[in-house]
């Protein structure tokens, strides 16, 4: 169970200084997150938004990136754990004379009906045994290290700036300033605590009454606690679907609703490979991924966010669907790298941007409207504004462009093909905009779409399918595989019994697989190196088995793929098959929305219940949550809001 602390153990450091990426945990505040290592160094930080530059960054560069520890002198064990069902983040360490805590939270909490989200790292530690000496070591590297850092000596701490940004450390007396960083050792006995405070766009240093941290720490703890209780999913699987929960949480962006891919870039999807990417920004496939995930399990608040966040942004512009955005709303920036940083162990390039911004992928319609479309069945809330500015517009794009070759979901970065997943996803595009146009009273759409609907799915029934190989591939007329296929019974493109599908999720397992991971293509993608096992087609098959009927297969396979979770139940994008490492950037959306669907499929696989009565229960649940809100238990009132979407009061996801 993640939520329970595991034996203590004593950091792993590689030659170079590196930890592994599994022995992070993760804290944030809904506009940013930073990762905070079992030996309590924060090794990652971009404040004040998820996009911003690092303050923090030695897990790219041990020796310039900065960093800032907090942890015992001399030799030391360690482990990590959160706080209940919270991102509030406790590391415990044990010495020879005693044993202390640290905590780790930036507060975020409701504050008169309102989220009150503050540009504060707080980090607390008590010694509750025995005596230890602790020892401080503030390195802040601005700027992602670019430029010189100048540290000043204040009567509280210190700060540090540069020619654009300003970062701020309060501590207790005794602090040291030298020019590369500054530091102290505090010996804690039985019962006595330290705190630091680490504040964003400030030079001003204060004592440590002002930041009200036992209160700002109750106010946060409890608003984790009641979002987390609005998880509406009971089973054997609660504590990790629950973590996921608040891992995706964790990764939206509260003023837009936009919801990150992962908090960092560049961590290698292959050790001293180039396969290194920027994922803080919102793409539109990995967030209605994630609000499908959240819905199914009742917590529809964020998909509501994003919906509404899709309709600002397009509600007055003809622009196209763009692939990802920054969480503002901005369009993502030209990729390049930041050459003086190593990279994590050795692998560079270091990347800020991303140059899949500008390619073709069509499969982000389907993606979205069957989001949208599971979220009004599950809650009823899509309206006209919805339809009219989201759903339709995709729709009539995927008519102008089905045919065209795309660079799909893996977002290949050669030669465009015309992909069987991208296709797959453009039927379901046309499909799940036809139910809603109906629902919705919009008829005349339907006529268009239908017969384009069936032949796309003509198409792919032929040229997607190879009988040599016994499978759907990954581009028309091709044989390479693609574990993207798996994704069709769960599309509800086909079923999974269907003959081609259940040959395809066979050939899948042979081919693609390796006990109980699974790599993502066959295909020569043109990048060096070999990449890990992609962590969320593990989950994908999950789902299949169970929808094949191989209920106690599929419930191995989850166990398996739980035990590759790290200290805390998070998980990267992707396992080195040869190693079990994490690999990729972390913790990563796809792969903890891939947990969520496969325990909810395995929770009625197993109960024999229908995913449309598993719906119809939820739905019900849903509704009746917001009758109670309306009735006076929790503020707020019914209605539109200013983008034609419902607002609902004390809505699953506040904030």
């Amino acid at each position: 169970m993640p939520e329970e602390p595991r034996p203590n153990e004593e950091p792993t450091v590689s030659a170079a200084g590196y930890k592994r990426i599994r022995d992070y945990g993760v804290v944030g505040n809904l506009h940013t997150g930073a990762l905070v290592g079992i030996d309590g160094s924060v090794d990652w930080y971009c404040v004040p938004r998820f996009d911003s530059p690092s303050v923090f960054a030695s897990i790219l560069d041990t020796r310039k990136g900065g960093k800032f520890q907090i942890a015992p002198t001399g030799r030391f064990s360690s482990h990590q754990n959160y706080r209940e069902e919270t991102n509030v983040l406790q590391t415990t360490f044990q010495t020879t004379t005693g044993r202390a805590v640290l905590t780790d939270f930036m507060p975020c909490f409701m504050e008169k009906g309102k989220l009150r989200v503050l540009d504060e790292f707080h980090r607390l530690v008590e010694c509750v045994s025995g005596e230890v000496m602790l020892r401080v070591t503030f390195q802040p590297r601005l700027n992602y290290s670019r430029g010189k850092t100048v540290l000043v000596k204040t009567s509280r701490g210190c700060y540090a700036k540069n020619a654009k940004h300003l970062l701020s450390l309060s501590s207790p007396s005794g602090l040291q300033v030298r020019r590369e960083g500054a530091g102290q050792r505090i010996r804690l006995e039985e019962g006595r605590r330290a705190s630091f405070f680490v504040e964003y766009g400030t030079a001003r240093t204060k004592p440590a009454s002002p930041y009200r941290t036992s209160t700002k720490l109750s106010k946060t703890l409890k608003y984790w606690k009641n979002w987390a209780r609005h998880v509406k999913y009971e089973g054997p699987y609660r504590s990790h679907v629950v973590r996921s929960c608040l891992v995706l949480k964790l990764l939206q962006y509260a003023p837009t609703g936009a919801i990150v891919a992962a908090i960092t870039t560049s961590l290698p999807e292959c050790l001293g490979g180039t396969r290194n990417w920027d994922y803080r920004y919102s793409w539109v496939r990995d967030a209605a991924f994630s609000i499908w995930a959240l819905t199914s399990v009742g917590v529809t608040g964020e998909a509501l966010d994003y919906a509404r966040w899709l309709v600002s942004l397009h509600k007055y512009s003809n622009e196209r669907m763009q692939i990802m955005r920054t969480v503002t709303g901005d369009k993502v920036g030209p990729e390049y790298s930041l050459d003086h940083l190593e990279g994590y162990e050795g692998s560079r390039p270091v990347r800020l941007g991303n140059s899949a911004h500008a390619q073709l992928q069509l499969d982000i319609h389907g993606v979205l409207i069957d989001s949208l479309f599971f979220l009004h069945r599950v809650s009823g809330h899509t309206t006209k504004q919805v339809y009219e500015t989201l759903v339709r517009p995709s729709a009539d794009q995927v008519i102008e462009a089905w045919r065209k070759p795309d660079s799909g979901i893996w977002e290949m970065r050669g030669e465009r093909k015309l992909f069987v997943e991208s296709r797959m996803w453009c039927y379901i595009a046309l499909d799940r905009a036809a139910k809603l146009a109906r629902e919705l009273g919009y008829h005349e759409d339907c006529s268009r779409w239908d017969p384009i609907k069936r032949r796309i799915k003509s198409e792919i029934l032929t040229r997607g399918w190879s009988a040599r190989k016994r499978a759907f591939t990954m581009t028309f007329d091709g044989d390479d595989l693609d574990a993207a296929n798996l994704l069709m019974p769960l599309a509800k493109f086909l079923p999974a019994k269907h003959p081609k599908v259940e040959s395809t999720i066979r050939r899948i397992m042979e081919e693609l697989g390796s006990g109980d991971l699974v790599r993502r293509y066959s295909a020569n993608d043109g990048l060096p190196g070999r990449e890990g096992a992609f962590t969320v087609c593990s989950f994908w098959l999950v789902d299949c088995l169970a929808r094949l009927g191989r209920v106690e297969d599929a419930e191995r396979l989850m166990s398996q793929l739980l035990g590759r979770g790290n200290h805390l139940g998070l998980y990267s994008e992707e396992i080195d098959t040869e190693t079990g490492e994490a690999l990729g950037n972390f913790p990563q959306a796809y792969t903890h929305m891939g947990l969520i669907n496969a325990a909810v499929r395995l929770k009625y696989a197993r109960q024999r219940s229908s995913s449309k009565r598993y719906v119809s229960a939820l739905s019900r649940e849903v509704k009746g949550a917001r009758k109670v809100s309306a009735a006076g238990d929790q503020p707020g009132s019914f209605g539109p809001g200013k983008d034609g979407i419902m607002q609902v009061p004390g809505r699953v996801g506040v904030g």
